[in-house]
């Protein structure tokens, strides 16, 4: 991992960062001259919460400022505490004047304790009502005996979910300070990463090797507590839950059979949604595999670690505590919040959907209409074609890869080998006496290749049976062949935008096609070869053809230097026939 980021300077990413966060929600205001951000209109009968920490943990804290959650945070340096002088001033702004008073969520970390303290003592000093609340809720320590406690990680964003809601609906002080220590008593948090962050200007902070699991690390860039070996999406989320229920762990997260549960899968920056989605998956079936019921699931960055590719799995028991689901549906303003998409029928309690049922998917033998017919001799010679063009694509599957590697995502030959595979166990199903119905058979089959390769030959092979159409019964006209060919290039010109001379696989069926029309429907085995040679000699004018279609048209001309793969395969398929 390099270290590259985006930014203008690493002394202002922070400023900027958070310049930018108001300029993208102008109901945030920053106090001039600190890294303060505050709501637009702070209604001072209410309590007011104050949080904050080091920056790159973005959209913490900032971004859970807003009617139903925060009224201020307070943002240090990059994974660093802010200074007191700044956390004054956020108090000075929310709670000065307030007798309904301020709560300060401070996450369990020594600079943050330290200095957040200072500042609420100081504030006690000018009359101003304000208490303080620290959250940790870390499991990835087995043991209690650590002075510092237990780290504060994600979890505290259901406290600041859940407090928010209620100081919205006007309650006191005492009683939100009271249900913050109710709800950290009642979660716990654990993560893992693939590999490390780095700080602006910097390289990475740690190293993790490309077959390990970092697990049970914190969001300050630190280390874990230990490595597993690299596993599968099951296996790590297996990991994560195993040890933060185990028995013989003092900081474990105590569950009953039956436990009703609110789970956030906080990505640490760096993990795809991809991955997240496989991942929220897995814990959402693994938890319930257990006994426990998944109530409420929040995913996304919520308290990030710059760009560390990872995640942290946070998990709050809410059987007792009913209300607190009432709380976190609750609407909030505040624009780092996730709301997820509750069902319209069932109500807000999650649950898994069951798919939607359509009709059956047509299958390759399902086609019933028939049409002209080929002799016995030309339909097993039709399966011998198809045979041998199968066994063809699978053998060049890495020459196609190869040549796809430069300009394309390099499965060219993977994609059409998985064609022709699914063509060579389909083969005795297809009807080769009816080429309406082959080519139909055809289009549906190529679909099965996947990529965009399946679409451009379903398009080819159901454009091209249109050639058979009106014809109801009798023999096939030979040149009704020539017309198919001309009909599926057209379909494939249509609707895949490229035309001859754009370095595809039409630059080796078009010089095909003309040489075939050129002779009048007259197929001798001399004008199928001399059409075999055009093709051939097609695909291999595509490299030095400017690519304007495909992956291969956002590619550099100068590393488009190889014949198309997509060219070359169509180009050997056509000289079997």
């Amino acid at each position: 991992m390099s270290g590259k980021k985006l930014i203008n300077s690493a002394d202002n990413a922070v400023d900027e960062a958070l310049d930018g966060l108001t300029y993208i929600h102008p109901g945030l205001r920053r106090l001039q001259g600190h890294r303060v951000i505050v709501r637009e209109q702070i209604d001072k009968q209410k309590v007011a919460l104050l949080s904050g920490g080091g920056s790159g943990h973005e959209p913490f804290c900032a971004g859970y400022i807003g009617e139903g959650m925060l009224t201020a945070g307070v943002a240090g340096s990059v994974f660093a505490s802010p200074p007191t002088s700044s956390i004054l001033e956020g108090i000075r702004a929310i709670a000065k004047d307030n007798k309904a008073g301020a709560l300060i969520i401070v996450i369990n970390y020594t600079g943050d304790r330290i200095n957040f303290g200072l500042a609420l003592e100081k504030a006690r000093h000018e009359g101003i009502k304000v208490e303080m609340f620290v959250c940790g809720e870390d499991c990835a320590l087995t043991t209690a005996d650590k002075t510092a406690g237990r780290r504060g990680l994600c979890g505290t964003m259901f406290v600041f979910k859940i407090v928010g809601a209620m100081a919205e609906r006007g309650e006191s002080l005492e009683t939100i300070q009271q249900t913050a220590k109710a709800i950290a008593s009642n979660m716990g948090t654990m993560g893992l990463a693939l590999g490390p962050c780095s700080l602006p200007g910097h390289g990475p902070l740690f190293q993790v090797a490309d077959d390990v699991i970092e697990i049970g690390l914190g969001v300050h860039g630190e280390a874990g507590v230990g490595q597993v070996p690299l596993c599968s999406a099951h296996d790590a989320v297996k990991k994560l839950l195993d040890h933060m229920t185990s028995a013989s762990s003092a900081t474990r997260l105590e569950l009953t059979a039956g436990e009703e549960l609110a789970v956030i899968l906080n990505n640490l920056g760096g993990t795809s949604k991809l991955e997240e989605l496989i991942l929220a998956r897995e814990i959402v079936t693994q938890l319930e595999g257990r006994g426990y019921k998944v109530k409420r699931f929040y995913s996304g960055h919520m308290m990030t670690s710059l760009e560390m590719s990872g995640i942290l799995i946070s998990i709050l028991k809410v059987t007792k505590n009913g209300e607190w689901l009432e709380l976190l549906d609750a609407p909030s303003s505040a624009p780092a919040w996730p709301s997820p998409l509750h069902s319209v029928l069932h109500g807000p309690d999650r649950f898994n959907p069951q798919p939607v049922p359509v009709a059956p998917t047509q299958k390759e033998s399902d086609f019933t209409f028939e049409g002209v017919s080929l002799s016995p001799e030309g339909a097993q010679k039709v399966t011998s074609i198809l045979s041998e063009a199968s066994k063809a694509l699978i053998d060049m599957e890495k020459k196609l890869n190869q040549l796809d590697s430069g300009c394309g995502d390099g499965d060219c030959g993977s994609t059409h080998a998985q064609g022709a595979r699914v063509l060579r166990d389909a083969l005795v199903t297809l009807d080769t006496v009816h080429p309406r119905v082959l080519l139909t058979q055809l289009g549906v089959l190529a679909e099965k290749m996947g990529g965009s390769s399946g679409g451009v030959y379903s398009l080819l092979f159901t454009g091209a049976a249109k050639a058979f159409m009106d014809h109801v019964s009798g023999d096939v006209d030979r040149e009704a062949w020539v017309r198919a060919l001309r009909f599926g290039l057209e379909t494939v010109i249509k609707y895949g935008g490229a035309e001859p001379g754009d370095r595809t696989m039409i630059d080796a069926l078009h010089p095909a096609l003309l040489v075939l029309e050129q002779a009048g429907g007259t197929l001798t085995a001399d004008v199928l070869k001399e059409a075999g040679s055009a093709a051939s000699a097609g695909a291999e004018a595509t490299a030095t053809m400017q690519a304007r279609a495909g992956r291969a048209s956002y590619v550099s001309k100068d590393k488009v230097n190889q014949a198309d793969p997509g060219a070359i395969a169509a180009a050997t398929w056509f000289n079997i026939i």
